[in-house]
């Protein structure tokens, strides 16, 4: 059984989709942030990042969460460090690989699905154009139009694992009141995500 089975996970990008005034409203859930989600004031229940230099940013905030991140930019001995996984992405996910792309967010919610969470829930993706080169910002709609594409689900669901959400404020309101999302306990959660990686 995998250890986030069926629990609602946000994931927390840090582009300009998402609803920072919000947040708030997200404390009693499972919540993956990347990056430097603490710019947003955000302190998630894991921290999520592939990139080398980021836990040196801002130590006290990472401190706070569980921390997974790729192997090569493991920080501190008490970090889950995942092999990455370039290539084609699979029909089934393995929750010991991070699949890398071009978007943190989208290795988030793939790494979310891995663990069995359903649904998952996006925001802050960084597909709106916020000044970033046309060709990251290009990779980056695409790595989220083929996650989505790949229409995950967990045996006997009628809907996708992956949901992703605009991020403006009235919508998120209205989405929070009209679909199932789970309230979890996150330091349980944390816990059975730490055993089952030791």
């Amino acid at each position: 059984m995998l250890p986030l089975e069926n629990i609602t996970a946000f994931i927390l990008g840090t582009g300009p989709d998402l609803p920072a005034e919000r947040l708030s409203r997200l404390d009693r859930y499972f919540t993956v942030g990347v990056n430097r989600i603490w710019k947003h004031g955000c302190v998630p229940s894991v921290s999520l990042w592939i990139d080398r230099g980021i836990y040196e940013e801002r130590p006290s905030h990472f401190d706070r969460t569980l921390c997974i991140c790729d192997l090569s930019a493991k920080a501190m001995p008490y970090h889950i460090g995942l092999r990455p996984r370039p290539g084609r992405l699979p029909r089934y996910l393995n929750p010991n690989y991070l699949y890398h792309r071009p978007n943190t967010g989208v290795v988030a919610a793939l790494w979310a699905v891995s663990l069995g969470c359903y649904p998952v829930v996006l925001l802050g993706m960084g597909c709106r154009d916020d000044g970033r080169p046309a060709g990251q910002l290009g990779a980056m709609r695409k790595a989220l139009d083929e996650t989505v594409g790949m229409n995950y689900k967990p045996p006997g669901a009628h809907f996708p694992v992956i949901w992703p959400w605009s991020g403006d404020p009235d919508e998120f309101d209205e989405n929070m009141h009209n679909y199932y999302v789970q309230p979890a306990d996150v330091r349980d959660l944390t816990k059975r995500i730490r055993e089952f990686y030791t």
